[in-house]
């Protein structure tokens, strides 16, 4: 018996050796390799990125893992990477070899690790970037990351780069960064909106892409123009009419609260809505814990005239905002079919966050059948 573990183990570590070896060899073919990470809009800054360098001339592949994970080759097409088990960092070798295989000058990808181990090994043995993405610290992935925004920055840190440079719009995290980038010969850099930023996607978004694109010496408004035409995640934020003439937010794919504020706070300030009644559709995950937490504790803040709660744990949080939020309508739904969207009034606005994955997807497919793209 222990012989046999004993070739395993080696056999696993030649596995491991071999590996390393075919990625360095990808690797070494690309000029650049830019590591995005971060709490939340990692894929939107990532295809920002991509499209500001394509528009540059520069040959650029990209890779996002945001609501489905995707590439875009170097001639701008899309594809859905279709995984036969669970993710796991070693895709992004095969990312390196497409990558590699297109002669793309630059690979712009995306951090799929949560994991602080993980993320180290995603930077230091897989895609070596020489240039690094941290948008926000945000408290989300506690279960993992950590507890506290420190901890969590800190975990995000391992994926800086030795000897490179690494770009955050954070500027409370940007100390820790400093102090972390020291320690590995790495040039950091705060990049905050000027104010003037187009509004087709988030200002800090927006201002942390260019600057990347100018780094590789792209013209500011070249790399604008490019990123104004950019393919966004196919379930980013998005307003929607329905038939009767009510708002649906679709924000599934943002999962922590100040996010979820921030966001809901923008999209009402763009709507310029100041007589609306707020309806909160929340979806959890049963092995997501912390987050229905979180969100139970964002609705109390929110204070909607209506609650629509599904997935995970529903029940149990449904019982407690009814204690805790009397004035509110709170209804508890198993179906995506069973949501009340046509019998809703014109005057209500039904902001929707918590999770993407399964149900959030579904009703998104629902709600882009049912209403129009709304335009702000």
């Amino acid at each position: 018996m222990n012989k046999i573990i004993y070739i395993l183990v080696i056999s696993y570590l030649i596995y491991l050796v071999v590996e390393s070896i075919f990625a360095t060899r990808f690797r070494r073919n690309i000029k650049h390799v830019i590591h995005v990470n971060g709490t939340r809009g990692k894929s939107s800054v990532t295809r920002l990125i991509y499209a500001g360098l394509k528009a540059g001339g520069i040959r650029v592949f990209c890779k996002t893992t945001g609501t489905l994970p995707m590439i875009i080759d170097t001639a701008g097409k899309e594809a859905i990477i279709h995984r036969k088990g669970a993710a796991n960092i070693k895709e992004q070798i095969k990312i390196l070899k497409l990558a590699a295989k297109e002669k793309a000058e630059v690979l712009v990808i995306e951090c799929m690790a949560v994991d602080p181990e993980l993320q180290y090994i995603s930077q230091n043995r897989i895609v070596k970037a020489d240039i690094g993405v941290i948008t926000n610290v945000r408290l989300d992935h506690l279960d993992v990351m950590g507890e506290t925004l420190d901890e969590i920055g800190n975990s995000l840190c391992n994926t800086i780069p030795k000897n490179g440079i690494c770009f955050t719009a954070d500027k409370n995290f940007f100390p820790l960064l400093k102090d972390r980038c020291e320690k590995l010969n790495c040039i950091p850099r705060l990049v905050l909106p000027k104010g003037n930023e187009p509004g087709f996607d988030f200002e800090e978004n927006i201002s942390i892409a260019i600057e990347v694109c100018k780094q590789l010496g792209v013209d500011e408004n070249i790399a604008l123009g490019g990123m104004i035409k950019y393919q966004r995640d196919p379930y980013a934020t998005d307003i929607y009419e329905l038939e009767n003439g009510a708002i649906f937010i679709g924000g599934f794919s943002i999962n922590d609260p100040m996010s979820i504020k921030i966001v809901y706070n923008r999209v009402i300030t763009k709507l310029q809505k100041t007589d609306y009644r707020l309806i909160l559709l929340i979806t959890n995950r049963l092995d997501r814990g912390y987050r229905t937490n979180q969100h139970k504790e964002l609705a109390l803040e929110l204070m909607p005239d209506k609650i629509w709660i599904m997935g995970g744990n529903r029940r149990v949080m449904a019982r407690d905002l009814i204690k805790k939020l009397p004035s509110a309508s709170i209804n508890v739904f198993n179906s995506v079919e069973d949501l009340p969207l046509n019998s809703l009034k014109k005057d209500e606005i039904v902001f929707a966050f918590g999770n993407i994955a399964d149900l959030g997807m579904d009703i998104m497919d629902r709600v882009k059948k049912e209403g129009v793209l709304y335009v702000v």
